[in-house]
């Protein structure tokens, strides 16, 4: 792409100051110039483009909506340069720097925290920040470098990466499944089920798993519950009373289902697989530590498959 050349860039660092500082007077001392030198930029800047960027009065200035408009997108535009000037200074110096992600709770705490650990034992001086919610946040308004996404990803400007599957899966107790044997999906509804409020308020379809006898076949039914959780967690400690079954994501419950603890109920019939994903902002660029980061997952990830 060519950059006219009568445009001088360095001049959106003045206007910049300027409209941050509402005065003339205030950038000079934040840019450490006099104020004649930052006015004539101004003046030189709007020359340019041949548009007023500012109003002015004896004691302050604001933007045009012209002014506005341009300063977000100056503003946009320096952020940028900068993180190419940090980005290409460190590919010759340790990793630091602050790495800000969202991560399902679930996901974060039986997948990502062991490898958060990890990283920032190898690489002290990057600092990473994690919120765990199961809120899907905005990455973009919130300032997240990464998210990672569990289930199935609405259409975005974000950009996904696919790093994992998993499947959902029917669980209780040993004892649950004793005292009740339900023998086909039909039997749930009258079942004491722990729901998880985000998706278990519709109706959920089993698919016979195939076998010699019987092809794939669906069972759609609408499960009833009088307990409502906010947290996968919670809904496995609630499984492990033996009082309800419920529904997670298969890697929330391996050790459970290693050490006997919780099983499968209705083992011939699945549920709905989906993935896992690590999301990034569109136009954000990658400094070492975030690519450094997201390799680190990946592995881990790839090396559980």
């Amino acid at each position: 792409m060519n950059i006219n050349s009568k445009y001088n860039l360095n001049r959106l660092t003045y206007f910049v100051a300027i409209i941050e500082e509402k005065t003339i007077t205030a950038a000079a001392l934040r840019l450490g110039l006099s104020k004649a030198v930052v006015s004539k930029q101004l003046q030189l800047l709007e020359e340019e483009l041949g548009v007023s960027l500012v109003v002015r009065n004896t004691r302050h200035l604001h933007a045009t909506k012209t002014g506005e408009a341009f300063y977000t997108r100056s503003k946009e535009a320096l952020k940028y340069a900068q993180q190419a000037f940090d980005t290409a200074a460190e590919d010759s110096h340790e990793p630091s720097g602050l790495i800000r992600l969202t991560s399902p709770i679930d996901l974060g705490v039986f997948q990502l925290a062991p490898v958060i650990a990890e990283f920032c034992a190898q690489y002290p001086k990057v600092k990473i920040e994690v919120d765990l919610s199961d809120e899907v946040k905005d990455i973009v308004a919130k300032r997240y470098d990464l998210s990672f996404r569990v289930g199935w990803l609405q259409d975005s400007t974000n950009r996904a990466r696919k790093i994992g599957s998993f499947r959902e899966v029917a669980l209780c107790t040993p004892e649950f499944a004793r005292d009740y044997s339900p023998k086909t999906p039909m039997d749930l509804p009258s079942l004491p089920f722990a729901a998880y409020n985000v998706i278990d308020n519709s109706a959920r379809v089993f698919t016979h798993k195939p076998t010699s006898d019987v092809k794939d076949q669906d069972c759609e039914v609408l499960l009833n519950t009088n307990l409502t959780f906010n947290t996968t967690l919670a809904i496995r400690e609630a499984l492990v009373t033996g009082c309800y079954f419920g529904i997670l994501p298969d890697f929330t419950v391996k050790k459970d289902l290693k050490s006997g603890l919780l099983q499968e109920l209705l083992p011939s019939w699945k549920l709905r697989e989906g993935g896992i994903y690590i999301v990034r902002p569109p136009t954000q660029l990658r400094t070492q530590a975030v690519q450094l980061f997201i390799d680190a997952v990946v592995s881990r990830f790839e090396a559980t498959i």
